[in-house]
Formats: structure tokens, sequence, C-alpha cells
């Protein structure tokens, strides 16, 4: 398994190849750091060959890699969190990546996304399975999540000293809850 948190107000977890860098190092390690796999020591060397051990992998190395990577795991899995943090006119590279890994590798490859909806990803994504959750469908579990928080909060005297009359308790679990906006 590898994952990926992006967000839009840090430049290197927005880009495309540094998500893919990072799946790839993820991907890499044989059971520890201290041990890469060979398709990164190939690329390393051939790299070093060429006089450029410095330089960075371009987009479309570091789909290939990620392909042999994954040719290597009987199956695997890449999450990728808050997939719409990635800037529109470069996600689509991103999701295109993405693809290429699952349609060239030898071996199941999931793609488990967090995203708010778009019309763009959805629309690259339309051919392979999906759930689709919308805000109201987890609206219960997050009340009861909320209920059971603000209630623990109380209990172990964290908010207001565990002195909150049920009124107010309703309040603040009302306004939680409706803020929340099933996130």
């Amino acid at each position: 398994m590898a994952y990926f948190y992006c967000n839009q107000a840090e430049e290197n977890r927005r880009k495309p190849e540094s998500i893919l860098n990072t799946l790839i190092k993820q991907l890499a390690q044989a059971g520890s750091e201290d041990k890469l796999l060979k398709p990164v020591i190939d690329i390393y060397k051939a790299r070093e060959n060429a006089g450029q051990e410095a330089s960075r992998l371009t987009l479309n190395e570091s789909q290939k890699l990620l392909v042999q990577l994954t040719d290597i795991y009987p199956q695997t899995t890449i999450c990728i969190d808050a997939l719409n943090e990635v800037e529109n006119g470069i996600r689509v590279q991103l999701l295109e990546s993405l693809k290429h890994v699952v349609e060239r590798s030898k071996n199941l490859v999931k793609i488990f996304a967090t995203t708010r909806m778009d019309t763009e990803i959805l629309r690259q994504f339309e051919m392979f399975p999906r759930i689709e959750m919308q805000p109201d469908d987890n609206v219960s579990d997050i009340n009861q999540f909320v209920r059971t928080k603000v209630q623990s909060t109380i209990d172990d005297g964290l908010l207001l000293d565990g002195v909150v009359d049920y009124g107010l308790k309703a309040e603040i679990c009302d306004v939680l809850c409706e803020r929340s906006k099933g996130m």
C-alpha cells in the first residue's frame, strides 16, 4: 500500500511528479528502509552512468517505475486523499498517470481516492468501478460521533470543567453536526 494526502496550500503536495515520487518511495522499500527494490536501483544506475543522478524523475519515468514496482507485488493499493486539492489544469496529468499504472501493471492495482465531487475527476475514472458517497450518506455516523465525542469531553472535564447542562450540550452538538456538512 502506498498513500498520499494532497494539499493545495503546499506545492509539493499538489504536483503530480511529487505525488508519484512519494508513492514510488513507499513502494520501493523492500521490507526495510535500507534495501531498495531492483527497478529503483536500475534507474539510479542508468542515471548515474548518464551523469544525471541528481535530476528528478519526469512524470513519464515515474509512471514507468510505478508500473515496474506494482508488478513486483501481487496486489497494490494506492490511496490518494483530497484529490480535488490538486489544481484543475494539472490534475488530469495525475489521473492519467494513475490510470496508466492500473492499465499497464501485470498485477492488480487498486486506486482509492477521496475527493469532493468534480466532473473532471469522475470523467477520468468513469471506466473503473467506484463507490460514490454524498455528504448526506454519512450524516447519522457523523452525528453519532459528535455526540459521543462531546459527551466524553464533558465526562473527562475538558469542556467547561465537565459542568455542562443538557440544553447547552444539545446546542453544542447541534451546531457541530450542522457545520460538519457531512465531513
